[in-house]
């Protein structure tokens, strides 16, 4: 019970970050940027997948979150990528109506589908952490590969249907925690390339793949399906440059 308490208290906290990241970063973008550590925003696409359903299809999502690039050696190539996807939803749609696992509704609900040949679309809204080792080559070329964690905050099964040019859907939302039926926790491993602009602003832009190893159903239910995920995102970092200035005259004035 206490586990359940202090992890919902993190998701509350975290939906917070959500809501007041963008403004925080431009406030003190520059006091997170040193001469080691790069921080800003990163935002794209990222198409997803369920691995182990064979009929279902990707879903298309909006990714939105911070970054942190810490250099592990003055002048080396090589860093540590982090940092926190806080709108990134994975999933997967065309599940099919008879599949074990999905959520039960009402039978003369469910009949309706049945009758219109639907289909069930899973959605998992989740923060995600990735953790890489990046080498950036002089050509401004760069290579991840790492990990990823993530905490899943909330669940949609949505059941719809085409019924003479008309959407009939029927949707079941829940907290990932206590719905008995999904794990709160997704995990697995990544890959990824870029390419980072030799500019004094440093974006970059690249495709990372996500490959999750944790199974999205609780262990004693028997089924078993993963997250995947393809993401193409860009970053920018806030208050490098106003940082940089700030050192070069710090250090100008202690000559």
């Amino acid at each position: 019970m206490r586990k359940i308490t202090l992890i919902g208290l993190f998701i509350m906290m975290s939906a917070s970050v959500a809501q007041s990241q963008v403004l925080i970063s431009l406030l003190f973008g520059d006091k997170l940027n040193t001469g080691k550590i790069e921080f800003g925003l990163s935002g794209g696409f990222n198409l997803s997948y369920l691995r182990n359903i064979n009929e279902s299809k990707g879903q298309n999502n909006w990714n939105l979150g911070f970054y942190f690039d810490i250099l592990l050696k003055e002048k080396s190539p090589w860093y540590i990528g982090t940092g926190v996807f806080v709108k990134s939803n994975v999933g997967g749609r065309n599940v099919p109506l008879d599949y074990e696992g999905n959520r039960a509704i009402n039978d003369s609900v469910y009949i309706d589908f049945v009758a219109a040949n639907g289909k069930v679309e899973k959605q998992f809204n989740t923060f995600y952490v990735p953790l890489n080792v990046r080498y950036l080559s002089k050509w401004g070329i760069f290579v991840d590969a790492g990990a990823q964690a993530g905490l899943v905050f909330k669940t949609r099964d949505l059941y719809s249907a085409d019924i003479d040019g008309y959407t009939l859907e029927y949707q079941v939302i829940e907290g990932a925690i206590n719905n008995g039926l999904y794990k709160w926790f997704d995990g697995g491993v990544d890959v990824g390339i870029g390419y980072k602009t030799k500019k004094a602003s440093g974006w970059k832009i690249g495709v990372w793949y996500y490959a999750g190893l944790t199974n999205i159903y609780k262990n004693d239910l028997g089924y078993k399906a993963y997250n995947s995920s393809l993401y193409v995102l860009a970053t920018y970092p806030i208050g490098k440059k106003k940082a940089e200035k700030e050192r070069a005259e710090k250090a100008n004035a202690g000559k």
